[in-house]
């Protein structure tokens, strides 16, 4: 009861304020034991048991921010292999287009490049592995 009162009072917190809804898991347990599908609605259906320092920053009306760390690159080469490739430029331009929304911890537009990004297109969202650091990427449009 106190869990749902807290989440509760930060979603009208923040509801009242024009920035974005965040939610964060350290862990994929922590993602997984929470019961509120509001709050882990907001993370792509691609996430794993290795994942890890979960977060998502959402603006609602127009975008959706979402990161995570993995720790097993097997769990997600298949998922990169087989999924619609988004080209480079495109993901750059929609990240560009909603760079004032754009939390901190969600790379720049320029940041992403070739050489250690990989970028899928899977239900609602573009996906971006970025190899070097095991990080997941993740950017929809509302």
């Amino acid at each position: 009861m106190k869990k749902l009162l807290k989440y509760s009072l930060l979603i009208a917190f923040i509801s009242c304020q024009n920035k974005p809804f965040e939610i964060s898991f350290d862990t994929y347990n922590d993602y997984k034991t929470e019961t509120n599908l509001r709050l882990t609605g907001w993370f792509p259906n691609i996430i794993k048991s290795d994942s890890y320092n979960l977060k998502s920053g959402s603006h609602l009306g127009s975008c959706n921010f979402v990161k995570f760390n993995y720790s097993n690159n097997k769990s997600y080469d298949s998922l990169f292999f087989n999924s619609t490739k988004v080209p480079l430029f495109s993901f750059q331009q929609k990240i560009k287009k909603y760079d004032e929304l754009k939390p901190n911890w969600f790379p720049d537009y320029n940041e992403i490049n070739n050489t250690d990004f990989e970028i899928i297109k899977t239900d609602r969202y573009d996906i971006a592995r970025k190899k070097s650091t095991h990080e997941i990427f993740c950017f929809c449009e509302n």
